[in-house]
C-alpha cells in the first residue's frame, strides 16, 4: 500500500476507535505499541531507529503496515487498551525528522523508506501513527546492525502478524518466495487491466507489443502457433514513420503481415516512439552564432539560455549543456531540443537543437518589446 492509500486506511481506524471504541485486530497490517524504549539514550532518532528499524523493513517487506503508539496489547488475552503516551514519549515523537530517518534506512538497506508519522488525540488522551510504506524492492541489510537487531543479509518481512525472517530456514524462504510471486503476478494484472481493458475481448493473434525500449515487436506467429518477437528498425523520416516502423519490422510468415490496402489500417498508434538513432543537430555554440548572424542586438551565452527557458524549452534558466540533469529538457519541445549522447563508453551527454530553433529564438531576440521579461533588461544594438 502507498502512503495515501494508508492515510486513508488509518483514517477509517481513527474515526471507529473515536466512534464506537473499535481496534483492528493485529496482523499482517496493524501492529501497536503502548510506549517508546528510550535504551538509555537521548539522541531522539537513534531512539526511533532502535525501536522500529525491524518494523519498518518488514512492513516495507510486506504490503506496508500501520503502528498504533500508545495503545496496550494483552499478548495473553488479544485485548486492546488505549492508554495514550505519556508526555516524554509525545516530546520524542515530535522531534523526529522523517527525512532524517529515511536517509538513516538508506545506509542500512540501500533503499530510502516511504513512512510518516503523525499524532492523533483520542479525548484528552494523545497517541501517534507511523505508516510504512511498501516498497516495490525487498529491503536488505547490507551490514550487521546490532542496535537495530539487524543482521547483513536478513530478509525480514510481515506473516501470521509478526515479523519473520525469510532465510532462517529453506521453508520460510519458499513461504516469502511465494508470496512476491503472487505480489508480481496481481501487478502484472493490474497493469493489464488498466492498459488494455478490452484484453479479454481481443482475440491475441490480433495483438501488436511495440517495445521502443529494446527495438523489438511482439506479436502472434502463425506458422508456430507462438509469440514472437523480431528486432525493429525505428523510422522518424517523415510524418508517417511510426507506421511504417510496424510495416518494415515484420517479416511474413515469422510473426504475420500487416496490411494498410483493405480500406482502413488496422492499427492506430498515438503518441511518439523515441530512438537511440541520432538526429541532425547543432550545438549551442552554432546555435548562438546562427541566431546572432540574422538579429539586430548583441546578446550573451547566459542571455540566450534565458529566451531558451523564457519560450518553455527548459525546466532551468542557468542550465547544464554538457551532461545535464534529468528533466532539464522539456519533453513537449523535442522537435527542437533534446539530449543526445556523444559517447557510449564514457556516456557523454550534451543538449542539441535542431535548424528550426534558430528563427524560432532570432524572432524572440529580435523583439524589443521582450526584452525586459526574458533578459530583465533591454539588448544592445549591434
Amino acid at each position: 500500500m502507498t502512503i495515501i492509500d494508508l492515510k486513508e486506511q488509518v483514517k477509517l481506524t481513527i474515526d471507529n476507535l473515536k466512534n464506537y471504541g473499535l481496534f483492528p485486530k493485529e496482523n499482517n497490517l496493524y501492529d501497536y505499541k503502548s510506549e517508546i524504549n528510550f535504551f538509555g539514550l537521548t539522541d531522539p532518532v537513534e531512539i526511533f531507529a532502535r525501536n522500529f528499524a525491524k518494523d519498518i523493513l518488514s512492513f516495507s517487506n510486506g504490503d506496508g503496515g500501520i503502528i498504533l503508539l500508545g495503545i496496550k496489547e494483552n499478548k495473553s488475552t488479544g485485548t486492546l487498551e488505549d492508554l495514550g503516551l505519556d508526555e516524554n514519549n509525545i516530546d520524542l515523537l515530535t522531534k523526529i525528522d522523517i527525512n532524517i530517518i529515511s536517509q538513516k534506512f538508506e545506509k542500512i538497506a540501500k533503499v530510502g523508506v516511504g513512512i510518516d508519522l503523525q499524532q492523533f488525540q483520542l479525548g484528552t488522551r494523545k497517541f501517534f501513527y507511523l505508516l510504512i510504506e511498501k516498497q516495490n524492492q525487498v529491503l536488505i541489510p547490507t551490514n550487521d546492525f546490532a542496535d537495530y537487531k539487524l543482521k547483513k543479509g536478513d530478509i525480514i518481512y510481515r506473516a501470521s502478524s509478526k515479523n519473520e525472517t525469510a532465510n532462517n530456514s529453506t521453508q520460510e524462504f519458499n513461504r516469502f518466495l511465494q508470496v512476491k510471486a503472487n505480489e508480481k503476478n496481481k501487478e502484472f494484472m493490474e497493469i493489464w487491466s488498466k492498459l488494455l481493458p478490452e484484453i479479454f475481448d481481443i482475440n491475441p493473434r490480433e495483438i501488436l507489443i511495440i517495445n521502443p525500449k529494446y527495438n523489438k515487436v511482439y506479436g502472434f506467429n502463425g506458422k508456430d502457433n507462438v509469440l514472437s518477437s523480431s528486432e525493429i528498425e525505428i523510422d522518424k523520416s517523415d510524418d508517417n514513420g511510426v507506421f511504417n516502423i510496424i510495416l518494415n519490422a515484420i517479416s511474413a510468415g515469422e510473426i504475420g503481415k500487416i496490411t494498410n490496402d483493405e480500406g482502413k489500417p488496422l492499427y492506430k498508434i498515438v503518441g511518439e516512439i523515441k530512438t537511440n538513432t541520432h538526429r541532425p543537430s547543432i550545438t549551442m555554440n552554432t546555435l548562438q552564432q546562427e541566431v546572432l548572424k540574422i538579429t539586430n542586438y548583441k546578446f550573451t551565452n547566459v542571455q540566450l539560455k534565458s529566451a531558451i527557458f523564457g519560450q518553455g524549452w527548459v525546466t532551468k534558466e542557468n542550465f547544464k549543456i554538457d551532461n545535464p540533469t534529468e528533466g532539464t529538457v522539456n519533453e513537449n519541445f523535442n522537435h527542437l531540443i533534446w539530449v543526445d549522447t556523444f559517447d557510449e563508453i564514457k556516456a557523454t551527454k550534451k543538449v542539441v537543437f535542431s535548424t528550426t530553433a534558430i528563427q524560432i529564438l532570432a524572432d524572440l531576440v529580435n523583439d524589443e518589446t521582450k526584452h525586459i521579461s526574458v533578459f530583465k533588461k533591454k539588448l544592445e544594438k549591434k
